[in-house]
């Protein structure tokens, strides 16, 4: 495979509806998955509203919206993933309920497609190990909010195609994405930093050095971000910060 041409993405939320929402913005042809129909739903709305939000914002021409629209699909069926050209998997992070996601997928999507985890701190080799196809998984780790965040980490395994590698990293440029390739190790790259500065703004709250709102609003006028520790935390699940 030389290049990727449509997306298969499983997991209708945030994560994964964003990722979903920015390949289609930049041209791919992209199926969205979710076992529930109500999770569907709220995708798609919450996409609408990014649409709505960029139009309002002038940096998204009406016409770019409804064509963005126009490339994505919605469904709860797993077959609608057989003809695409890689499958990113953006469900909760439990390493069993993904294991048992791709060896479905293996029976589901054609024997060409390449495998992709947005993992934020499991073990790509592990997963791979739950597929026929080792040589075509790696992992890709986006980062909230993925419309806006240009920032994903690549991560090939000791086994991955250098061509699957290849395409993955031409894909993520194409998309507008800066990718960075990583070593499959504890925290990845990114995590190996940013973990500290959760823990650290844990402790502060622990220590009563101040309270969460104001720890927040001192880290997002000190970095120059749009969400402190906590409302981070918030948003990606306490249970994954707790894991990682």
């Amino acid at each position: 495979m030389t290049q990727i041409r449509t997306v298969g993405v499983v997991g209708a939320g945030t994560m994964g509806s964003g990722i979903a929402q920015k390949m289609a913005m930049e041209g791919v042809g992209v199926v969205l998955v979710d076992q529930g129909a109500a999770y569907l739903e709220k995708a798609r709305k919450a996409i609408e509203g990014l649409l709505e939000e960029g139009q309002k914002r002038r940096v998204l021409r009406p016409e770019e919206a409804r064509a963005t629209l126009k490339r994505m699909k919605f469904t709860t069926d797993l077959a609608e993933l057989k003809d695409v050209d890689l499958v990113i998997e953006a469900i909760f992070e439990d390493e069993k309920a993904k294991k048992e996601l791709f060896s479905r997928l293996d029976a589901v999507v054609g024997p060409d497609a390449l495998f992709a985890s947005n993992t934020s701190s499991l073990s790509v080799a592990e997963l791979a190990r739950s597929t026929r196809r080792p040589s075509r998984f790696l992992g890709m780790h986006f980062f909230f909010h993925p419309v806006k965040n240009r920032l994903v980490e690549v991560i090939p395994i000791a086994g991955t195609d250098p061509a699957a590698l290849a395409a993955v990293l031409a894909l993520a440029r194409a998309t507008g994405k800066t990718p960075i390739e990583v070593k499959d190790c504890p925290g990845f790259a990114v995590n190996r930093f940013f973990v500290p500065w959760l823990n650290e703004a844990a402790r502060m709250l622990e220590d009563k050095t101040a309270g969460m709102a104001t720890i927040d609003a001192a880290a997002e006028r000190a970095f120059g971000i749009s969400m402190g520790p906590f409302a981070l935390m918030n948003a990606t699940g306490v249970p994954i910060a707790c894991h990682a």
